[in-house]
């Protein structure tokens, strides 16, 4: 790979025990580890399966894979090495789709959805599929097949043009599809967010809310034929998961929902190695929102922009 495999190995060691509270992988825009597969049969040829909530499970060959359509990217270097590399791999976002996801008869369905990539060691990394459509997001991930020309052993996770390669895969053999399906629950006093993780509800109130650190973005996105733009105000969604006590790290999802049962999924990763703003908005305009909107600062159109949101659900990608 243009340097010293060991090294590289080694160096990747160091950093995913020093970010383990984020689950973070090699900080490389490819994996440093080339050995093997995943939490299959090291031996086996690999092969990708994709399941969980699509109309049809599929397996594919590495054979199949490289017959599908395929993309070039460029990972750019960051702090551990300077050089970027070029891959060519299989939309992540197109092995999804043709696995057609169950949606239900809901104003932009596929924003319900989540995917986790699990690979070497079990790992595993969640995204929302809102975050990878070209409509929306338009921050595409790749299953990677070869890196600087050469073959890599098994195919590896790459988000292009994440900073770093917290959310890479090595040795990536299932992508699990999953639909979150959830209904509005009342707020118990105005501006107040019900907060669920498993078997657990907390409730911020709007005092609570107005008292985290916050901050301004000034937002533009589509919205129909036109575009709107409007500077957003309050915390972070990162400042109110820590609020609410919610450890999060790179396999987990959020669901947003409105007052009219609108959802839309984001991630913590988006923000923390995706260059992508996650704001819960208390302030609009210089108007204050009788409830939070959620704010994806950089997303093409507004499908993830949550108004009235009186529940935040979080989730773990399916092991």
């Amino acid at each position: 790979m243009g340097v010293d495999v060991t090294r590289r190995w080694l160096l990747s060691i160091v950093v995913a025990v020093g970010a383990a509270a984020l689950g973070a992988a090699p900080s490389s825009g490819f994996a440093a580890h080339r050995h093997g597969g995943g939490s299959s049969d090291r031996h086996a040829p690999p092969t990708v399966t994709v399941d969980g909530s699509v109309a049809m499970a599929s397996t594919y060959t590495r054979a199949q894979l490289e017959a599908l359509p395929h993309s070039t990217f460029t990972t750019a270097g960051d702090r551990w090495w300077a050089r970027t590399h070029t891959g060519t791999g299989v939309s992540l976002e197109d092995l999804v789709n043709a696995a057609g996801p169950t949606l239900p008869v809901a104003k932009n369905a596929l924003l319900r959805v989540t995917v986790t990539v699990s690979g070497l060691w079990d790992r595993r990394v969640t995204m929302a599929l809102g975050e990878l459509d070209s409509n929306f997001g338009d921050h595409p991930a790749y299953l990677a097949l070869e890196e600087d020309g050469r073959p890599l052993p098994a195919p590896e996770l790459v988000l292009p043009a994440d900073r770093d390669g917290a959310r890479t895969v090595p040795a990536a053999d299932r992508i699990t599809v999953a639909v979150q399906n959830l209904a509005p629950t009342t707020p118990p006093s105005a501006g107040a967010l019900t907060i669920e993780e498993s078997a657990s509800t907390r409730v911020l109130t709007a005092p609570q809310l107005a008292a985290l650190p916050a901050e301004t973005l000034q937002v533009s996105f589509l919205a129909g034929t036109g575009i709107q733009q409007h500077t957003e105000f309050g915390p972070t969604l990162g400042a109110v998961l820590r609020a609410a006590h919610v450890r999060a790290g790179l396999n987990t999802w959020v669901a947003a929902v409105g007052s009219d049962g609108y959802v839309a999924t984001v991630t913590p990763g988006e923000a923390w190695v995706g260059g992508r703003p996650l704001l819960m908005s208390l302030r609009e305009d210089g108007q204050t929102l009788s409830q939070p909107r959620l704010i994806v600062d950089g997303d093409v159109k507004g499908g993830r922009y949550v108004s009235d949101v009186v529940d935040i659900v979080i989730g773990r990608g399916t092991p």
